[in-house]
């Protein structure tokens, strides 16, 4: 390089710090260069992804509108993060460059490249409090922001709906390819997306495989067919492998333009919630009755603290029956709530409880009642009959949880064969051996355990060999069926011996008709919980069953 050229070089390092290295001053600093070298036009590209086909960015550095353009540009490629690709594109004016030239024009072609890179870390540290980093979308401050944009430039809410969307089966994903594949495949979706909505409408990744949108509502119908199936190209053992991914989501259809943002997305995610708890739904469309529902239920989780340190929640006792003598030999105490004069079904209070972990302070409400009532009954000089009290598998994240029962029971000054502790057989592996777990303490307390719908959970011969429990209590699908098969009988006609040649106890609930009954003391199960004999009674109905013992024949 001459000393002419140099200084050249020189001149234009000088210019483009003394600007800031910003692109703007870069822009300056080349108008010397291209003068020089005859260049008709400098130009750049910021690709996604390390180098897909299609830019994520243009840049036009330099132009001389009279030039005439020969030969192909000289192009000069660039991978400052694993994540982009910079491409520089230099033009010849009238000749084409020699080889001294090329190699020169390289110089400031890595310059360039160094200021654009520079510019796009300054860009996504200026929005990364507002965007996902993985898949730079806007996360849920930037989606809320970006919304607020369309509005401020006068587009009505009205003429859009809000979607919710989760990534079915994507821990499928995870664990066939890898997280690291996993992660590109969402950014891969993510990018796909990005490409499909309008400049009207609104992209957000909210965290771990959920996403949320702003789409016109006249696009609404082809956007959740477009979730149904959207293709994920990557690289896969040395090989292209195409991922399918399907997403279930919740529909909104905006009814206002004057819109919270917390019910915007709110809503949508109630819908999304409705495809995770009704089998084979894929789409959820809010209605206002869904919308006055929630309502109602987020009031009365308001309502909640206030009604337990009123007692508004009550214990209802429903008997258990021994059917060969038809006397009452235990019980399982339920909850019921009165409330503001009417009563709220367990259905709609338990689910909202467990899911915001306030279950547990009702499930020990419900232990102390029980407990203080056989205490009464004890001192009135009824026999009282063992009690099963449920708690919930969300209680398991209390590591306290077995002592904190012995502590009620023992405060409570009964015995503690009159207690038995019933929960759900899980469904969930990891939650499977906390359970275990949980049940081995209580028995080392002496304190009694059942498993209520054995056979539904998430291994019921592994619950028989692992769990020393007292009573196994029969799912009711067993015996809810209008036509029972030799299959039906052979399983629990099994069940039942296995529970009794490990001295478990075996009950069935949900008992209601003639028929079941036959099939059940055939097959040897004899203790009965269900309508056959009494439905849940209030604890005044239930002392009269208590005192007497006996059932009609």
């Amino acid at each position: 390089m001459t000393s002419e050229k140099l200084e050249l070089y020189l001149n234009f390092i000088r210019g483009i710090a003394g600007e800031g290295g910003n692109i703007e001053g870069l822009r300056e600093s080349l108008a010397g260069v291209a003068y020089y070298y005859n260049i008709a036009a400098i130009g750049a590209q910021m690709l996604a992804g390390g180098g897909n086909a299609k830019a994520q960015k243009e840049f036009g550095l330099y132009e001389n509108e009279k030039a005439s353009v020969v030969g192909q540009p000289l192009r000069f490629d660039f991978n400052p993060a694993s994540d982009s690709k910079i491409v520089i594109f230099i033009y010849a004016n009238e000749k084409e460059f020699d080889e001294d030239e090329k190699k020169e024009l390289e110089l400031y072609a890595v310059s360039c490249a160094m200021i654009i890179e520079r510019d796009r870390l300054g860009d996504f540290l200026a929005h990364a409090p507002t965007r996902q980093f993985l898949t730079q979308l806007p996360n849920i401050d930037g989606f809320i922001k970006h919304v607020g944009i369309l509005v401020d430039k006068g587009c009505k809410l009205s003429d859009y709906c809000a979607c919710c969307f989760n990534l079915r089966a994507f821990s499928e994903i995870n664990r066939y390819y890898g997280r690291q594949k996993g992660n590109e495949v969402l950014a891969g979706y993510a990018n796909r997306l990005r490409q499909m909505i309008e400049k009207d409408e609104v992209l957000g990744h909210v965290g771990e495989a959920n996403f949320v949108a702003l789409i016109n509502s006249r696009r609404k119908q082809w956007f959740v067919d477009l979730l149904e199936d959207i293709p994920v190209e990557i690289e896969f053992q040395e090989r292209k492998e195409t991922v399918h991914v399907t997403a279930r989501v919740g529909v909104w259809d905006i009814d206002s333009d004057d819109v919270d943002m917390e019910d915007l997305i709110g809503r949508a995610t109630m819908g999304l919630d409705m495809t995770k708890t009704e089998s084979g739904t894929r789409v959820a469309y809010v209605t206002d009755r869904m919308i006055k529902q929630q309502s109602e239920l987020e009031q009365v989780l308001k309502d909640f603290e206030k009604a337990l340190e009123d007692e508004e929640f009550k214990v209802f006792y429903q008997p258990k029956v021994d059917s060969r003598t038809d006397t009452l030999v235990g019980a399982e105490g339920l909850v019921r709530w009165f409330h503001n004069d009417r009563i709220i079904s367990p259905g709609v209070f338990i689910p909202a409880l467990e899911e915001n972990g306030k279950i547990t302070a009702l499930d020990y409400y419900m232990l102390r009642h029980v407990c203080n009532d056989i205490k009464e009954w004890e001192k009135k000089g009824y026999e009282p009959v063992p009690v099963s009290v449920n708690f919930s598998r969300r209680d398991l994240r209390d590591h306290d949880l077995a002592d904190k029962i012995n502590s009620i029971i023992e405060e409570s000054g009964i015995d503690k064969k009159l207690i038995e502790v019933e929960l759900t057989e899980t469904v969930d592996a990891e939650e499977h051996g906390a359970l275990s777990a949980f049940i081995e303490k209580l028995y080392k307390m002496n304190i009694m355990t059942a498993v209520d719908d054995f056979g539904a959970g998430y291994s019921s011969l592994a619950t028989l060999r692992e769990f020393r429990i007292h009573t196994l209590k029969l799912d009711r699908s067993f015996v809810n069926t209008d036509d029972f098969s030799w299959k039906d009988e052979i399983i629990l006609r099994d069940i039942i011996h296995m529970a009794g040649e490990l001295n478990m106890d075996v009950l069935c609930e949900g008992v209601e008709r003639d028929d079941q009954m036959v099939l059940l003391n055939s097959i040897g199960c004899y203790i009965i919980q269900g309508y056959f004999y009494d439905k849940p009674l209030s604890r005044e109905d239930y002392v009269k069953r208590l005192i007497t013992k006996k059932y009609p024949e």
